[in-house]
């Protein structure tokens, strides 16, 4: 039988290592190189975490392959140096974002003029994610020292990666002290007004849709984590502006200036208007909202309909935004039962 005979098969990837002056190429077109990334063989690694290598790594992800390549192998490395970057190993993670050569290399990629290459975008989100990920505080302090990094991002919006990548800041909560940092990092920078703003007949539709997605998360997000800490939640900024008067009221203005037959402004607009009146409730709330769900749609959130009645229409047409930003502002003096307020309870 065989085993008698004590068959030990060696990769190809080590005998490759065993050789003089072996390039990263050479490695990246053996079968099994990602398989021995992750298995974090040793000699692997030690060999990867070169500074040179790591530079041709993030060359691969952020710069535009040859052009005279054919098409079924031009992104073969790009991907595969991809897989590297992200393939969650401690040393590659520390060596990327502890330089800060590699880092403005990385980073420069949201340099270039709109629209991005989608494919090397979700290359470079994909790598960057895992750093918010895993070195959280090291890669918001890195992306805070770059120049204008969140006014890149929403100028690259329209790129769905790229959105991603704002979202993996928001939902980052690694400890409450760096969440609140994000945060207000993110709100000082008006975020949500610059996104808010996008939704608008003079943009396209990818920025009106993507806009909005981000948008409908950030405020699923922070409310999921206001009640989850519950009473321990500090003040979130972010989810302040998102629901603030002001932020409505800019919406619907944008909504409903220039040409009011663009479509994507009004399907994306309503969906962030639902999600700003969408409260999961639970326990008692949540019965309340239940049996009542029927006559609130019906009624409106004051009774009486969106309008009032008829002569509310008649006001909602007069002053569009005033009346439809009424609908969404919470008064100081209102009682308005919340999931936290049930918990609280």
């Amino acid at each position: 039988m065989f085993w008698k005979f004590n068959l030990i098969t060696t990769s190809h990837v080590e005998t490759l290592l065993s050789k003089e002056n072996v390039t990263l190429r050479e490695l990246m077109d053996e079968e099994d190189i990602l398989q021995e990334c992750k298995a974090q063989t040793k000699r692997l690694i030690e060999f990867l975490v070169k500074p040179e290598v790591m530079d041709e790594l993030v060359d691969l992800i952020t710069h535009e392959p040859p052009e005279d390549v054919d098409e079924k192998m031009r992104y073969k490395y790009p991907n595969i140096a991809c897989e590297i970057l992200t393939s969650d190993v401690q040393q590659i993670n520390d060596t990327l974002v502890r330089s800060e050569t590699l880092m403005a290399k990385l980073l420069g990629f949201l340099d270039n003029e709109p629209p991005l290459n989608p494919l090397l975008a979700s290359f470079f989100t994909k790598t960057a994610a895992i750093l918010v990920a895993r070195k959280a505080d090291s890669m918001f302090y890195v992306c805070m020292q770059k120049e204008n990094f969140v006014p890149l991002l929403l100028k690259h919006i329209e790129t769905s990666a790229i959105m991603d990548l704002l979202l993996k800041f928001v939902a980052c909560t690694d400890s409450e002290a760096l969440r609140a940092s994000i945060t207000q990092w993110l709100d000082k920078a008006q975020v949500v007004q610059q996104l808010v703003a996008l939704i608008d007949p003079g943009c396209s539709e990818e920025k009106h849709s993507n806009a909005a997605e981000a948008l409908c998360e950030m405020i699923k997000l922070s409310r999921e984590q206001m009640s989850l800490l519950q009473e321990k939640a500090p003040a979130d900024p972010l989810l302040e502006s998102l629901e603030s008067t002001e932020t409505v009221a800019s919406l619907l203005e944008h909504m409903f200036s220039g040409d009011r037959t663009c479509e994507s402004v009004f399907v994306n607009g309503i969906s962030v208007l639902l999600s700003l009146l969408e409260f999961r409730k639970q326990g008692l709330a949540g019965q309340q909202q239940q049996q009542q769900q029927n006559s609130n749609n019906a009624d409106g959130p004051n009774g009486g309909g969106l309008g009032g009645g008829s002569s509310g229409g008649t006001g909602m047409m007069q002053n569009e935004t005033a009346c439809f930003a009424s609908l969404f502002f919470r008064s100081e003096n209102a009682e308005q039962m919340t999931a936290l307020d049930v918990e609280r309870l």
